[in-house]
């Protein structure tokens, strides 16, 4: 689906307009195009789905970012971008518990706000892995296509998102993320 619905309260509507949002007769909602989303419209999205149900997603996160960086591609050695979900500070939803300084790897599952979120790196997009006959998110060189394996990036010392808190200035750049992050994923952390 190339919409994106958000939840207006008819107070807002004026607004919600005046940001971009479209109106749809037949569903009686207000809804973005995927492929523009915009901060304005940020505070709207999320509540596609029940709010309420964490239980969905393994991990939520109210102090996420992307976290990106340069590194070379592992088929054609060509420098490119890639991009992880980083976390200050969330929760294991499976094991209710806090969690911190923590970034998310093989990601299969995510909420909708995320995903519109995440739409300013479409190189960062759904594949199947080497290592799973499943589909998850990962980035993508722009120079040949080739997934890059999130281990690869993660696992290991001298890995660009293995511990970003102990990074090397500059080396990593942490957008922020509006809004709770709901996301289903492998945790790392940093030692």
């Amino acid at each position: 689906m190339n919409r994106i619905y958000l939840y207006v309260p008819p107070e807002e509507y004026a607004e919600a307009k005046a940001s971009g949002a479209c109106w749809d007769d037949a569903s009686k909602r207000w809804y973005t195009p995927r492929d523009r989303v915009s901060p304005k419209l940020s505070r709207w999205l999320g509540d596609e789905e029940d709010p309420g149900d964490e239980s969905e997603f393994g991990i939520t996160s109210d102090e996420a970012f992307v976290a990106s960086a340069q590194t070379l591609c592992v088929n054609c050695h060509e420098r490119m971008e890639v991009i992880c979900i980083y976390g200050e500070s969330g929760t294991d939803t499976e094991m209710d518990e806090p969690i911190t300084q923590f970034t998310v790897s093989n990601i299969w599952d995510m909420d909708s706000a995320l995903a519109a979120q995440l739409a300013r790196w479409p190189l960062f997009r759904n594949g199947a892995g080497a290592n799973s006959d499943e589909g998850y998110f990962a980035n993508h060189c722009p120079h040949c296509g080739a997934m890059q394996e999130d281990y690869l990036l993660h696992s290991e010392p001298g890995d660009v998102f293995f511990c970003i808190p102990r990074a090397e200035p500059g080396s990593v750049q942490l957008t922020p993320l509006v809004g709770r992050v709901r996301v289903s994923g492998d945790c790392s952390f940093g030692v």
